[in-house]
């Protein structure tokens, strides 16, 4: 098993820093692994945006013609604090992320999300680097 893991990791190319980082003994390995391999691919903020407009529109209760960078979840969108708690969910499973209950109630449109996430996203290489 740990053959199969180390050509793996040297497979795609992880620096011997980044294997301690990954496989800390907390269990989340797997998590990890999707935001180093997120954060390295280099994903721009026009990207980052596109897939968050484009998971809101999903949501089923959500006109997704009403969406826009700068529609307010709440106001605009008319999500009470259920649906918001469950967008946020939708959030950190598609970006492989923890929002913290105290910065997911600042995130009051799609622009905010976006400007998390590529804020992590850009903590997360530096850490690896």
């Amino acid at each position: 098993m740990q053959s199969i893991r180390n050509s793996i990791l040297r497979h795609m190319g992880i620096r011997n820093s980044a294997r301690q980082w990954l496989f800390k003994e907390d269990g989340n390995a797997l998590s990890r692994l999707n935001q180093y391999i997120y954060a390295s691919t280099g994903t721009s903020s026009d990207q980052i945006m596109a897939r968050v407009i484009g998971l809101v529109k999903k949501f089923d209760k959500i006109d997704g013609t009403k969406v826009t960078e700068s529609a307010n979840f709440q106001k605009d969108l008319c999500l009470d604090s259920l649906d918001r708690v469950e967008l946020v969910m939708a959030f950190e499973q598609e970006f492989s992320i923890e929002i913290p209950d105290e910065e997911a109630d600042k995130l009051t449109c799609c622009a905010d999300v976006a400007k998390y996430i590529a804020s992590g996203t850009e903590q997360k290489i530096g850490e690896n680097s």
